[in-house]
């Protein structure tokens, strides 16, 4: 359930991680989501992983769960059409020929980039969560 003051909270989320660069475990994909989801609910939900700190222990991860997809929804529930998806909802998209997550702020997905957040638009995005 998101909180009262969720837009306000993913507002300093974003404010926060615009310029902060790639780093496994921290601000990849998973995490970054998964920290735009406790800024929004007050809940992480990837509280419980064990952390990695390695793009193996990344994969490690994703690959125990049978990939991102099933990854995603072992924590947040069956996914939605990306058509479906709202601002502050978890979207997967295809970027250069890989699975990535980030956060639907509306017509583009954010996301943590090599150097800073980037925005891939909707077009990308293969699957969403609400939140």
């Amino acid at each position: 359930m998101r909180l009262p003051d969720w837009q306000l909270r993913l507002a300093e989320f974003g404010q926060a991680r615009a310029s902060m660069p790639f780093r496994w475990g921290s601000n990849d994909c998973c995490s970054f989501a998964a920290a735009a989801v406790e800024a929004i609910t007050g809940a992480n939900p990837m509280a419980d992983v064990a952390p990695y700190a390695s793009e193996i222990g990344a994969l490690q991860l994703i690959s125990g769960a049978g990939g991102l997809r099933p990854l995603v929804s072992s924590f947040l529930g069956e996914e939605i059409a990306p058509r479906m998806a709202a601002v502050g909802d978890v979207v997967l998209v295809l970027n250069a020929e890989r699975e990535m997550l980030g956060i639907c702020n509306g017509t583009n997905v954010l996301a943590p980039g090599e150097k800073r957040m980037e925005a891939i638009h909707m077009d990308a995005a293969v699957a969403a969560w609400k939140i």
